[in-house]
């Protein structure tokens, strides 16, 4: 771990920012490095899923804590099934901005023909999103934890599995 740290300093302290924005591009980076701009890529993607699963919760479908639905407290059976509602549609568009900015900075395409990437890009992560909703809904529906706690829960279980799939099935290494 520490000649992988001493590498990618290394990368930092000898390149300047056009050389390594350059080099991200070509993906001719360190490890390290390529799974940092991964984790930027990942993070951009999470911010759009969880902003418009905010978003959709407090103006669309109403599944946030203590919201007022037809002049009543909204029930966590409503929070938890406006919550998938707001995820699955959160997802299809952080799912895009994710694609885009894998093949943009971190992964070789070219393993398989460019819709066929695509659709096995959305079908891992698909799976993985899947996975992940069983556990956010069915701790609010259950427990009445947060929508905060569950949405949470989404983005961990995704990561995990995201990475595995793209770097072994999806893209070549």
């Amino acid at each position: 771990m520490t000649s992988a740290i001493s590498e990618a300093l290394q990368f930092f302290l000898h390149n300047d920012f056009k050389t390594i924005f350059v080099r991200i591009r070509a993906r001719e980076v360190p490890p390290l490095i390529q799974f940092m701009v991964y984790g930027l890529c990942g993070g951009l993607s999470t911010v759009v899923f969880v902003t418009l699963t905010i978003y959709l919760s407090y103006y669309v479908f109403p599944a946030m804590d203590g919201m007022i639905v037809d002049g009543k407290p909204i029930t966590d059976d409503l929070r938890a099934h406006d919550l998938l509602i707001n995820n699955t549609i959160a997802f299809a568009i952080a799912n895009i901005v994710a694609y885009v900015t894998n093949i943009l900075f971190v992964f070789k395409t070219g393993r398989h023909h460019p819709v066929m990437e695509f659709l096995y890009f959305t079908a891992g992560s698909t799976v993985s999103f899947v996975i992940s909703q069983f556990a956010g809904p069915w701790l609010v529906h259950n427990y009445g934890l947060p929508t905060s706690i569950a949405i949470v829960t989404n983005i961990t279980a995704s990561v995990l599995l995201n990475f595995a799939i793209r770097k072994l099935f999806v893209f070549k290494a």
